[in-house]
Order: structure tokens, then C-alpha cells, then sequence
């Protein structure tokens, strides 16, 4: 153990070279957890978003109420699954006279089984103003942003006109709120039979919705459908493929600009170390003529990196908690209201940290191993004539 405890001399005797040594590696670790952190949680809460009024998978090879109905039954036996939700999807139109005057805009309108939705989507905890109605054929659920610019009121009335220029006059019965700005501000929720009623669809859908447990197990579930009962169906994956990609890349390009302080710190260690062989040449040559071995010699100043970056690791792990969790309960509101949260979202998984952890120690012993060899090697005559 005097390896050790030289070691410990040594970083003592140059406080500032370690220190700087420390804070190197402090930045590079807290920079790299912090941003994969902050870039999960902004993924899993637009993936969330996008999910919360959207299914996990579509079924297509349905037509008539006959045809869902028997396979919706069998859907429902299948291990993970959460609702099944006969849908209509189409185009429309809504008019709307209040406080601020004529209103004509186009929207998405979902026809949907809202018994059904309660279940499958969780519609009725989504909902900010109003309440759900289940036997009302006349009542319409609009996004909460929509709500705002209408000016509405729950109970006003409003005109909903189809792609095939039916229009029928609808009473606002509730508002929701998904957290995706795109179905708060242009979205619609009308009873499956009022669509069908509009649409001219009789008892007809125009998809099967499947909602999942887990919305990872998509393609598994997806497999299980096409292979065992011949449905043709896409996943959610399948559906929002280029904004996926889009966010694999950018998270893979991001950890790799924010790797270059990795890198750095354990140049900044490899220099430290370095200058720290060079003063330590009379000492090293002393110790050689006392009988030390070059692995003894080689060890202490092993010792002496793999110090700096543990200790650094580990402070820039403590600092990176303290600053996800500052971030995520104390978020400044005029990020929040730009990007459409109520706080930004922090995720980062243990197998994360610990890859993280791990790279930074093998930089820093990299970056700790060859001027430890460099010391081990040196001979005692060579060593002592630098006096």
C-alpha cells in the first residue's frame, strides 16, 4: 500500500495541477449525463405526446362492424394489449360565432367509440373542462388550445362540416388536453356513430386502433397480428419512422460533440501527468537506487491518474443529479412555454450512467497508463542525472 500513500503525497504536493485535473473530468461527465438526461425526457415526452390521442397499432383489414367486432375479440386476448378502438379519421371543417367574432378552420375529426376510448386512450383523465358523455350523439370534445382561441364556453354550440359537405350542429361537451400542440389546436372528437352518420359509412370504420401496455412491444404485437390472423396493420414506429430517425440522430450526434470533453479532460489528465514524471525524476531515481521495482514505480503514478478521474467521475455523477433534479422541479417557465411543457422532462437509465462512467475511467486510464510507463521504465543512472 505505500504506493498509495506516495500517490497521495504526490497529488497533495501539486494541489492546482490536480485540481484542474478533477474539474476537467467533473465537466466532461456532468455535461455528458445532463444532456442525454435532458434529451431523453424531451424524446419520451414528444413520443408521449404524439401517443397519447394516437394508437400503437393500426389495423386496416377491417371493414364493417361484423368484421372489428370478431376481431377485436381476439385482439383483446393477446398478452399486452390495453383497448382495442374502432375509429373513423377524416377531414373536416368547424364554425364556430362567439366573443371574438366568425371562426372557420380546418380540423382533424376522430370518429371514435368513447366508451371504448376510455379504456384504450384514457380519454376522460385527458379531459381539463367538461365531462365525457357516452349516450350524447350531438356533443363534440375539442383541444384546449382551440378552446382558448374560440373563446367558447362548455355547452356552446358549434358547426362541424364533413369532406362530403354534411354539416351538423354540435354542442362543445368537453376539452382535452393531450400535450401535443398539434391535436390541442386542430383536433376533434365526435361519437363513432355521428362520424358514420356524416361520413355515409353506415356501420363502416376506416381503421382498428390498438392500444398497448408498453408502446415498445408494438412490433412484437404487430408480428403476432400479421402472422397468426393474416392482419395487415403498421405500428407507431411504422408511422412516425422519420421522426425517430431524426431523433436517433440528433442524440447520436449530440453524444459525440459532448464526447470531445471526455476526450479533453483526459488530455488535460495525460499532460498533468506527464509534467508531474518530469518533476518527479530525481525522486523516481531515488526510489529506483532504494531497491523499487518498475511496477512499483509504474503503480504509484497509475495511482495517481486513476485518483484524479474516480474522484472526478464521481463528483461530476453527484453534480449531475443534483443538477437534472434542479432542472426538472425548478424549470425556467420561458423554456416551458416555448416548447408546450409544464416542466422539462429528465430520463436517464442506470445502464446509461454506467456506460458513461465506464468510457470516462478507461480515458482516464489511457490517458494515466503511458506516462506511468514512461516512469516505470526509467532506470536509476538515467533518472538521477537530471541533478
Amino acid at each position: 500500500m505505500f504506493e498509495f500513500f506516495i500517490a497521495k503525497k504526490h497529488i497533495l504536493e501539486k494541489k492546482k495541477q490536480s485540481l484542474i485535473g478533477i474539474i476537467g473530468i467533473m465537466i466532461g461527465v456532468t455535461v455528458l449525463i445532463v444532456s442525454i438526461g435532458i434529451s431523453n425526457g424531451l424524446d419520451k415526452n414528444m413520443i408521449g405526446s404524439i401517443l397519447s390521442l394516437s394508437s400503437h397499432i393500426n389495423v386496416y383489414d377491417v371493414d364493417n362492424k361484423s368484421q372489428y367486432e370478431k376481431v377485436e375479440n381476439k385482439i383483446k386476448d393477446i398478452p399486452g394489449v390495453k383497448g382495442v378502438l374502432p375509429k373513423i379519421s377524416t377531414q373536416g371543417l368547424i364554425k364556430y360565432k362567439g366573443v371574438y367574432g366568425d371562426y372557420v378552420s380546418g380540423v382533424k375529426i376522430e370518429g371514435l367509440d368513447i366508451e371504448k376510448a376510455k379504456t384504450a386512450i384514457d380519454i376522460e383523465k385527458k379531459l381539463v373542462h367538461g365531462s365525457l358523455s357516452t349516450t350524447k350523439k350531438n356533443s363534440i370534445y375539442i383541444g384546449n388550445e382551440l378552446f382558448k382561441q374560440l373563446g367558447a364556453n362548455i355547452g356552446d354550440k358549434i358547426f362541424l362540416v364533413s369532406a362530403e359537405n354534411q354539416e351538423l350542429p354540435l354542442e362543445i361537451t368537453g376539452v382535452f388536453e393531450s400535450g401535443y400542440y398539434d391535436y390541442d389546436v386542430s383536433m376533434v372528437i365526435i361519437p363513432l356513430e355521428t362520424a358514420q352518420y356524416m361520413m355515409y359509412m353506415e356501420d363502416k370504420i376506416t381503421n382498428l386502433e390498438i392500444t398497448l401496455n408498453n408502446p415498445y412491444d408494438a412490433e412484437k404485437i404487430s408480428d403476432i397480428l400479421f402472422e397468426k390472423y393474416g392482419l395487415f396493420n403498421r405500428t407507431w414506429g411504422d408511422q412516425n419512422k422519420n421522426l425517430l430517425s431524426a431523433l436517433a440522430l440528433e442524440k447520436s450526434v449530440m453524444i459525440i460533440v459532448f464526447s470531445l470533453i471526455v476526450v479533453i479532460a483526459g488530455f488535460v489528465v495525460w499532460v498533468i501527468m506527464n509534467m508531474l514524471v518530469r518533476e518527479k525524476i530525481k525522486d523516481i531515481g531515488i526510489m529506483r537506487a532504494m531497491g523499487f521495482s518498475n511496477k512499483n514505480i509504474m503503480k504509484i503514478f497509475l495511482i495517481e491518474g486513476l485518483s484524479l478521474g474516480v474522484i472526478g467521475i464521481f463528483i461530476g455523477v453527484a453534480l449531475s443529479f443534483f443538477l437534472l433534479w434542479y432542472i426538472e422541479n425548478y424549470s425556467i417557465s420561458g423554456i416551458t412555454s416555448i416548447y408546450y411543457l409544464s416542466k422539462i422532462p429528465v430520463e436517464i437509465s442506470v445502464k446509461e450512467i454506467t456506460i458513461i462512467i465506464f468510457v470516462n475511467f478507461i480515458v482516464i486510464f489511457l490517458s494515466s497508463v503511458f506516462p506511468a510507463y514512461r516512469a516505470g521504465k526509467m532506470e536509476t543512472m538515467e533518472a538521477l542525472r537530471y541533478e
